[in-house]
């Protein structure tokens, strides 16, 4: 299986997350407005340290790493 690209795994997260976009700019230390940016996709090449920093926000979240492990999870 083809591995996400971190910026499409940030895009991914960031529309999941609609609506909590001022907490994540807060906790990641991202702009509002350069985060908003991003997922609107006015950014098309956004700095690879930004992306990292919300890669990292999204990564370190407790829903996230339970949502993955359940998802992984074979029944």
């Amino acid at each position: 299986m083809a591995q996400e690209k971190m910026l499409d795994a940030v895009l991914r997260q960031l529309a999941e997350t609609r609506g909590t976009w001022p907490e994540i700019s807060e906790r990641s230390g991202v702009p509002y407005q350069t985060l908003t940016k991003i997922a609107c996709r006015i950014h098309a090449d956004p700095r690879v340290s930004t992306v990292q920093s919300l890669f990292d926000y999204f990564a370190g979240r407790p829903e996230h790493s339970s949502t993955t492990e359940s998802s992984h999870a074979s029944h």
